[in-house]
């Protein structure tokens, strides 16, 4: 499965939805590495996963800054959301293997992760968006 930052996945705020692309890549990079058991002594799903990581806490610090400037109503919810989603993410590539193929089980939870994403970006960043372009900030 390949995720990309669809019609129903656009925000209207031309950052949000940039770093929405550019996080679907890392994702879809770390599956492809999974599928094709590129591990080369586990340096590319680990740097691959290490990415994701720190772009993820990039992308929700952009989100978060711009929550405070506009005075967003839903930010303690959202900031609550980008504090667990991460949280899990670093478990779930904590479990990255070191050598050899990962887990069907670890492969599947990221997934999963990945689908949570989805679904906070058509409803809370979605909202979010709306709010933004209301106040002018494209």
């Amino acid at each position: 499965m390949r995720y990309e930052v669809t019609q129903d996945l656009m925000t209207g705020n031309s950052m949000i939805d940039s770093e929405h692309r550019v996080l679907f890549d890392a994702a879809n990079k770390l599956l492809d590495a999974f599928a094709d058991g590129r591990n080369d002594g586990g340096m590319n799903i680990v740097q691959t996963g290490i990415f994701l990581k720190n772009y993820v806490d990039k992308h929700f610090e952009h989100e978060q800054e711009l929550q405070k400037k506009h005075e967003w109503r839903e930010y303690d919810t959202h900031v609550r959301f980008h504090e667990q989603y991460k949280q899990t993410l670093s478990d779930i590539l904590d479990g990255l293997p070191k050598d050899g193929p990962p887990s069907v089980e670890l492969v599947s939870e990221l997934n999963l992760h990945i689908v949570r994403l989805i679904t906070h970006i058509r409803t809370m960043d979605k909202r979010l968006g709306s709010y933004l372009q209301s106040r002018g900030e494209v």
